[in-house]
């Protein structure tokens, strides 16, 4: 049944190892309304995969085993719907096709609920770049030296969490614990041993420099300075860190601790709502759609849209 689906249209990608189709639309009833979901199928190895856009996967191969009759249900609704399509030349799937199966993209600024005032992003990217043209050089440190660097991240992004509490200690709470040896350094005022352990790169795989733990990816990294750079490196991966990561970035130029922030123009658009974020999709920053009056009238009208995708049909 999937060989004689795939048979109808052309892939939309092939190779030597694989074919895809993109494009397929499973018509059904909801809510008595008739609406289509988007799949695609890959052929590869001899099996093949369909994928309901936000919904399950199936795998499909020869075997001894039968099919559920669910499966070949949808397979026989997909190709009775094939002549709807090419009569209409598709255009029917704008009508049924709903917008929580499609894909789009939205600022920021429509779906965040505490927004950057453009002047402030200005104000620090100002500070920031005349901080970068005087910033000194800082080759060598220890371990207490860079644990006195991360807490002054610490009283910056936490600063009623802190209270009472020794850098070590803020270290040891908000750090990722996989610390690839970095807290076994003997003498945590040898500037030496530091750098023997950096170099000997026994904490490859670990996360010594995390200073602040994520679930989701990696939080924010506060990198040490070394040969290759002078400089500390703060970097933020999980934006729902942004506001912290910021707060770290004017502590430390207040400071004056040679560092570099890395991509801070990208987290200061995300944080004054100028990125995007896809709707519907799985990227770092996904909103997802839901069909209701609240959304509709709230975020529909800034939704840029991606136009359908179709398959051409063999005839």
């Amino acid at each position: 049944m999937t060989k004689l689906l795939t048979g109808k249209a052309f892939p939309t990608y092939k190779d030597k190892f694989e074919k895809r189709w993109e494009s397929f639309y499973l018509p059904l009833k909801r809510r008595s309304r008739l609406i289509t979901i988007p799949f695609a199928i890959i052929e590869y190895d001899k099996k093949y995969y369909i994928y309901f856009y936000l919904l399950k996967s199936i795998q499909i191969s020869k075997g001894s085993h039968k099919t559920d009759g669910i499966y070949k249900e949808i397979f026989e609704e997909v190709l009775r719907f094939i002549p709807v399509l090419e009569k209409t030349n598709n255009n029917i799937l704008n009508k049924i096709t709903p917008f929580d199966f499609r894909a789009g993209k939205i600022k920021g600024k429509y779906i965040l609920r505490d927004i950057l005032p453009k002047r402030k992003k200005e104000k620090i990217l100002r500070c920031y770049q005349r901080y970068l043209k005087n910033n000194s050089k800082q080759l060598n440190i220890s371990l207490n030296d860079y644990i006195s660097v991360a807490k002054i991240c610490y009283k910056a992004a936490f600063p009623k969490d802190v209270k009472k509490m020794s850098p070590i200690e803020m270290h040891r709470k908000w750090s990722d614990t996989r610390d690839g040896g970095m807290l076994s350094i003997m003498n945590w005022n040898s500037k030496k041993e530091f750098k023997a352990w950096y170099e000997k790169r026994g904490w490859t795989g670990a996360h010594p420099f995390e200073i602040v733990y994520s679930w989701r990816r990696h939080g924010i990294h506060l990198y040490p300075p070394t040969d290759e750079s002078s400089s500390y490196s703060l970097r933020v991966t999980n934006y729902a860190y942004a506001n912290d990561f910021i707060k770290m970035v004017i502590s430390l130029m207040n400071e004056k601790i040679p560092f570099i922030a890395e991509d801070i123009e990208k987290v200061l658009d995300f944080l004054t709502g100028e990125s995007y974020f896809d709707v519907n999709g799985y990227s770092d920053h996904s909103f997802s759609y839901i069909p209701s009056r609240e959304y509709k009238k709230e975020y529909f009208p800034y939704i840029e849209w991606d136009d359908l995708t179709y398959l051409k049909w063999k005839g």
